[in-house]
């Protein structure tokens, strides 16, 4: 009796059996990767977008404080920011002296400080293009979508 056949046979599903395990694990370690890039990449973005909110915020605050003893009525930026970061749809909430930023999926939260003179008004926004506004009647700086 020949036994050389069985072990040909033997011998390939072994080798693939094993490629197909080394495979899979190469793939679970780079999809890790890959989620925690993603994950980098989003507060990453999210940073920048704070800042730039935080410095429209701040440049109509200057404005506003340096009216002196004149009424200001009318102070308005317009900020352009986009939809989605890294894929993910945000929002963006204004608390007393911060930004709070966060994403959907990944769940990523930044948090940006704002110094201002002038209160800002506590809410929150959708992603996209933002208006900071200056009401005088409440002595504060609210942002709202448009």
């Amino acid at each position: 009796m020949d036994s050389r056949a069985v072990s040909t046979t033997l011998g390939f599903v072994l080798t693939l059996t094993i490629t197909t395990i080394l495979i899979s694990g190469i793939m679970v370690a780079a999809g890790g990767f890959v989620s925690s890039e993603h994950e980098r990449v989003t507060e990453t973005e999210l940073e920048v977008l704070g800042q730039r909110l935080a410095a429209n915020l701040e440049a109509a605050d200057r404005v506003v404080a340096s009216s002196g003893d004149e009424t200001v009525t009318d102070v308005e930026t317009r900020l352009e920011l986009p939809n989605r970061v890294a894929g993910t749809t945000y929002r963006i909430s204004v608390e007393p002296n911060e930004l709070v930023l966060q994403s959907v999926d990944p769940e990523v939260t930044v948090r940006i400080d704002v110094t201002t003179q002038t209160d800002l008004k506590p809410g929150s926004v959708d992603a996209g293009d933002v208006t900071v506004t200056y009401d005088a009647a409440t002595d504060e700086l609210e942002v709202t979508n448009g």
